[in-house]
């Protein structure tokens, strides 16, 4: 049974919580119950739990302190929030702290707090008979236990560079090092010198607890970038155990047809709330976040065009090329999407229009080649061909033409790369162009090089 700690300041609610949920069908037991964070605290020192499952507003110690003691105590309790508030920012702020999920309040009589036990219940079993729960609990315990720092820097053109700052690093993977070994005072003094140096905002770092001698890197790194890639914020600490990278394994789930409809299809550009939404769906879901960022970079790469033509931003591949985070990529999304209203605004566009536009760049980016046409993308977003070619001039700032052209040559650069054992006309082909030659002089024009001599360059980077 899962050993479950109620914490809410509300008599009627825990015990609502206690008697309405059929905990032990679930696989749960209710150990206790709390009125605030501080008598929660005084349980915990004596009473082993799995699961804390706690409100954020109560007297003497909030939902909030009480999470952040128990992360740093106890990192293998599990955490839920219960709670009245559906603000994005409010939950945000939970899930900073390790959340792993959120009950509303007014959902208790509902099926919705039953099927989330039910999901908890069956990841905490898997970990238990892991011995997951039963090492970290252990080794918690020693103050002095073993950590290991990581630091991500996935700067363009810096594999090789130490970070400053961090004597005895070794590099496990392109721009990922790491300090094994260490106590959690000396991990301590390794951050601090890193922020004495004006390092600390350059990089990720992760804390790894309970560090044994000599881990195989691919058992934890995977489940690391995934973990932190939606667990972690800037300014702040990401603190994991090592039992809980290697109890499981990285997610296989693509991003959900729904999402990823909602995202091509652009309507959030002028709605945060949609847009804010939409990224607490991602959140929550936790597809393979592979698959998150290649639907980013997508988007980010059709924007492109808008974007230079129109001097909205700086080059998206620079700016994005450090993120390992979901909130770095959400910043600047919120950035670029007010950069493009605005644009939008100063031209007198109107937002459908404008959306229009962008679904059919979008498209033209990920569909070119012998199927981007005029007609067929026009007819997609519903405007006349006619009225389509003009608007797509003035919003886009080049003509439809010039833009399939770039989109099909931006393709060719990618795929030169990626089946660098395929022939040129292959390449020209698949994107569009009939004529090899014609295919290279248009190549060249653009970038001062054939296509072979441009692939021949790529691969020896």
């Amino acid at each position: 049974m899962i050993r479950t700690l109620i914490v809410d300041d509300e008599h009627l609610v825990r015990k609502g919580l206690v008697f309405t949920v059929p905990w032990k069908e679930c696989g749960f037991e209710i150990v206790a119950e709390a009125d605030n964070g501080e008598s929660a605290l005084d349980i915990i020192d004596r009473v082993p739990i799995d699961l804390l499952l706690t409100d954020l507003t109560m007297p003497v110690m909030d939902g909030f302190e009480l999470m952040r003691i128990v992360k740093e105590r106890y990192p293998a309790v599990r955490t839920v929030v219960l709670t009245c508030h559906q603000d994005f920012h409010f939950l945000q702020d939970a899930m900073r702290l390790g959340a792993i999920d959120y009950v509303v309040k007014t959902d208790i009589a509902d099926n919705v707090l039953e099927e989330m036990l039910l999901r908890i219940s069956e990841r905490i079993v898997a970990e238990q008979a892991q011995g997951g729960l039963a090492e970290a609990a252990g080794q918690a315990k020693q103050t002095e236990s073993r950590q290991s720092l990581i630091v991500m820097l996935p700067e363009l053109g810096k594999a090789q560079v130490r970070p400053a700052g961090l004597d005895g690093a070794v590099q496990i993977q392109d721009s990922i090092w790491m300090v094994p070994g260490k106590t959690s005072s000396e991990i301590d003094a390794l951050l601090s010198r890193i922020e004495r140096e004006g390092e600390a905002g350059k990089h990720s770092y992760a804390r790894v607890t309970n560090w044994p001698d000599k881990p195989r890197t691919s058992d934890w790194l995977p489940m690391l970038k995934e973990r932190m890639f939606y667990e972690s914020y800037a300014n702040d600490e990401y603190i994991v155990s090592l039992s809980e990278l290697t109890g499981e394994k990285p997610s296989t789930v693509d991003v959900p047809a729904l999402i990823r409809q909602a995202w091509r299809n652009q309507r959030w550009l002028f709605d945060k709330k949609e847009f804010e939404e939409l990224m607490l769906s991602i959140r929550e879901g936790k597809p393979s976040y592979r698959s998150v960022v290649a639907m980013f970079e997508e988007l980010a790469a059709a924007w492109e065009l808008l974007a230079v033509n129109n001097r909205l931003w700086p080059n998206w591949r620079s700016a994005t090329a450090a993120f390992t985070r979901l909130d770095e990529w959400q910043h600047w999304y919120e950035q670029s999407s007010r950069s493009i209203a605005q644009y939008a605004r100063s031209r007198g566009f109107s937002n459908d229009v404008f959306i229009a536009i962008m679904r059919a760049l979008e498209m033209l980016h990920t569909d070119s080649g012998e199927s981007a046409n005029r007609t067929e993308l026009s007819a997609k977003v519903n405007l006349s061909q006619s009225y389509f070619s003009t608007i797509f001039k003035e919003i886009i700032g080049k003509s439809f033409h010039e833009a399939v052209k770039e989109a099909r040559l931006e393709k060719a650069k990618h795929m030169l790369v990626q089946h660098a054992d395929m022939p040129i006309y292959w390449i020209a082909e698949k994107t569009g162009f009939q004529d090899e030659k014609y295919f290279s002089k248009i190549f060249r024009l653009q970038t001062g090089m054939v296509p072979s001599e441009f692939r021949e360059r790529q691969l020896r980077r």
